[in-house]
């Protein structure tokens, strides 16, 4: 059914902390995937890294000339909650995010005046789903390059990820916390995310995970219903799939237990790895690359490895003239 109406969206908006010639007028525009927010790009605000801007990809991209906003999807974060069955469903948010690359174009964002030439769409999980469906749908008046992580065009796991995050009610699992959340945003539990998300252990630091694991994590039912169909873009522009090799939800059951006892959830490397074939989706882009990351699960800037993956993709933008 068509919707319309007004809501709030939150983002955090970085200018570079360097200037480097000819990227003055780029910016990545970022979006986290189900059950969790913004700040997943910045670390999740952990605060006990290695070194400083371990798990940050915001700081990264600021490190190396770019301008980042990243943004809470409708129904998430300190966005608006509206209707989680009826309202919050990706063809609203795919509308919102199209909005928001327009006005970023035309410096028409509150607060954010400069207008920007280029818009890096980077995305995760879900997000990257909505990435490929704006590919698709505005080929030539979305983003000019996209970064889609956590994701492939058989997400083998997909289909267990409700199950395994024991996903109930976020105001029967934390009243407190969500006491003004309305039934049907739901929230994983620890277990759930540890299951789903992370790879095996010494992949990634306990500490973070039980950080993680504390944090707030919900997501509106209605995101359950937006997995993208597999009709190819027309985008001719740089695409870049960078996907853990240890993905469960990309590549294994959805479980991480289970695919280390089954010997499932191994990605692959090279043209014959899972999201390799992403490059049927997308038959016109150029250049189009995949890279693996070895021992990272789904949420990639969670893993030791993320310092590598944050390199890979700059890295990666460089050589396709951004």
């Amino acid at each position: 059914l068509p919707v319309s109406g007004t809501w709030n969206i939150s983002v955090t908006y970085c200018e570079p902390t360097v200037n480097v010639e000819g990227r003055g007028d780029t910016i990545q525009l970022l979006l986290h995937g189900v059950a969790y927010t913004k700040s997943y790009w910045s670390g999740i605000g952990f605060p006990h890294p290695n070194f400083e801007s371990e798990y940050s990809w915001t700081a990264h991209a600021n490190s190396q000339g770019y301008a980042s906003i990243a943004m809470d999807n409708l129904g998430n974060g300190d966005s608006s909650h509206p209707d989680p069955l009826n309202i919050v469903q990706s063809p609203l948010q795919l509308a919102i995010i199209k909005q928001i690359i327009t006005s970023l174009r035309t410096g028409s964002l509150p607060l954010i005046s400069k207008p920007y030439k280029k818009i890096i769409f980077g995305t995760h999980s879900y997000g990257s789903i909505l990435g490929r469906t704006l590919a698709t749908v505005f080929p030539t008046s979305g983003a000019d390059a996209y970064i889609l992580t956590a994701t492939s065009n058989n997400l083998a796991g997909f289909g267990s990820v409700p199950a395994t995050f024991e996903a109930v009610s976020a105001n029967i699992r934390d009243p407190k916390r969500y006491s003004t959340l309305p039934n049907g945003y739901l929230s994983p539990s620890p277990e759930g995310l540890r299951q789903t998300v992370y790879s095996s252990d010494g992949d990634f630091d306990p500490k973070l995970l039980k950080f993680d694991q504390r944090g707030p994590h919900t997501f509106a039912i209605g995101e359950l219903a937006g997995r993208s169909s597999n009709t190819p873009s027309n985008f001719t522009g740089p695409v870049l799939v960078l996907t853990g090799r240890h993905d469960t939800i990309v590549c294994g059951t959805g479980n991480v237990t289970k695919d280390i006892a089954t010997g499932a959830g191994d990605c692959g490397v090279g043209q014959t790895s899972n999201h390799a074939g992403m490059r049927k989706l997308f038959p016109m882009a150029s250049p189009f690359d995949t890279y693996i990351p070895d021992h990272t699960g789904h949420d990639l800037t969670l893993h030791y490895s993320a310092p590598e993956s944050f390199g890979a993709v700059h890295a990666w933008l460089e050589s396709a003239g951004f």
